[in-house]
């Protein structure tokens, strides 16, 4: 997808819907948003979303929507009130391209391995402890809440301890301050053992444990063969390698799988020219590390992953994997019991036919997180020839579904689930959306009844808010 050129005030005639790739200008300061509906008044906190501030500079322009210039936003909800405020994450690399004409490194829509000659490199911070730069690159996919190690960085009364916002395939993290969405410093996964981080690729989503560890993995594609290094970021910050993956070869991973005890590491080695290479399953030790089985099945791609379950049963625990595009569960059996060399399938437990259960971006009630759960929800295509234009609720028990369809197209992003204080029921909350209205030509933060998916009200926007993925909350 390649991005327009100009501000929103100059593309008259546009379709509505493009104006998500059109830049606009950040805003400092909290502003005021007019509400239509009711917001309830037990929604109190702070929703992070992120985005793109723009595409061009001069005349550049990013040919892919993973390659925007980063901000973040921070809508914070309060007595049925909505304010929200932006900030720009990534103003040396604005710049550097100003001045140069280039983007410093590779991009998603070339080759993610090219880096162009004479740019600029980004000082991270590593386990040295060296300080890094704060905004020389732009990071703008997923969020870790309360990053391990980090202490609080705000001076400020805000939700969070910390906030970590992470890049899509490279080894970037960057900190940002939780109430004024300050840049604070770039830093990497680095720790003991760790082969080659500051060239290696990682995933956008790590694993995250119950008391806020990190399960990710690094790529070394200079090692011969290829290492996938698996490894936690303990509580303490301290980083540990969990397990070396050499038999595999490269692929993109977007996001790490995890249970409770277990991470799980999808590989897909097919491409266009190997459709018919298998996808890997690793299952690995998160406490003790080590690889306790290895599994196959026909190739496929997910980027997320929706939850996953371990099953405890005294002859054959398992693990279950659920994934999103179309709504599909893995079933790892008998892991426990593996030995190398076992010919072991994952087998598809449970489909739901695309045309009724199409889901991306998928969250659930983050309390059943790990544990076994009934809900998930997030964008899906009713109308063809749309990218989405609804969101979508999938009981998994009963394999139904509920939509929030507006009534004029509407693309909606990743929902994000936040649950009424004391509440007993799975689906008892709101599901909060940006959605960007072709009737108005601006945006909007939804507020949907995740029980009945009503929509109850909504905060205005006073500007098309550029697209992004992902987005997170922070209950004050």
């Amino acid at each position: 997808m390649v991005a327009r050129k100009n501000s929103a005030k100059n593309c008259a005639g546009a379709d509505p819907l493009a104006l998500g790739f059109y830049s606009t200008t950040e805003v400092i300061d909290p502003i005021p948003l007019e509400i239509e509906g009711g917001i309830p008044s037990w929604i109190t906190g702070a929703l992070y979303r992120g985005a793109q501030a723009t595409w061009d500079v001069n005349n550049f322009t990013s040919e892919h929507w993973f390659d925007g210039f980063s901000r973040q936003y921070r809508f914070e909800i309060e007595n049925g009130k909505v304010s929200y405020r932006s900030r720009n994450e990534s103003d040396e690399v604005q710049d550097f391209v100003r001045e140069t004409g280039f983007w410093p490194g590779g991009s998603f829509g070339n080759d993610l391995c090219k880096a162009i000659f004479g740019a600029f490199e980004a000082n991270f911070r590593d386990a040295s402890g060296n300080k890094g730069d704060n905004n020389t690159n732009s990071v703008s996919v997923g969020y870790v809440k309360n990053f391990p190690g980090l202490a609080r960085n705000t001076t400020n009364f805000g939700p969070l301890v910390s906030l970590v916002v992470t890049i899509d395939g490279g080894n970037a993290l960057q900190q940002i301050d939780p109430v004024t969405l300050e840049p604070i410093e770039l830093f990497i996964y680095d720790g003991p053992g760790f082969s080659n981080p500051g060239s290696a690729f990682t995933s956008a989503h790590p694993g995250i444990g119950a008391n806020d560890e990190v399960y990710n993995y690094i790529l070394d594609l200079e090692s011969k063969p290829p290492i996938y290094q698996i490894f936690a970021i303990e509580a303490n910050g301290q980083g540990r390698i969990l397990a070396n993956i050499t038999d595999a070869p490269p692929a993109y991973i977007h996001s790490i799988s995890s249970t409770e005890n277990y991470a799980r590491q999808s590989l897909t080695s097919s491409n266009r020219g190997t459709p018919d290479r298998p996808t890997f399953f690793y299952v690995i030790d998160k406490k003790k590390g080590g690889i306790f089985a290895k599994y196959t099945a026909p190739a496929f791609f997910a980027f997320h992953e929706i939850n996953s379950i371990r099953k405890v049963g005294p002859e054959n625990p398992n693990i279950g994997i659920d994934l999103p595009a179309r709504f599909r569960r893995f079933r790892l059996q008998n892991f426990l019991n593996a030995h190398e060399g076992d010919d072991l399938v994952a087998k598809i437990e449970l489909e739901i036919p695309y045309d009724i259960g199409n889901i991306e971006l998928p969250r659930i009630n983050d309390n059943y997180h790990h544990k076994p759960y009934r809900y998930t929800y997030g964008v899906h295509v009713v109308k063809r020839g749309f990218f989405v234009d609804s969101i979508i609720k999938i009981d998994i028990e009963t394999q139904t579904t509920k939509l929030w369809v507006p009534e004029t197209n509407h693309l909606p992003s990743e929902p994000v689930f936040v649950p009424r204080p004391g509440c007993d029921d799975e689906d008892d909350g709101v599901l909060l959306t940006l959605a960007m209205d072709s009737a108005t030509s601006r945006s909007n933060l939804v507020v949907i009844d995740a029980k009945t998916m009503t929509e109850l009200g909504r905060a205005k926007m006073p500007i098309a808010m550029g697209y992004g993925f992902h987005g997170v909350w922070g209950r004050v």
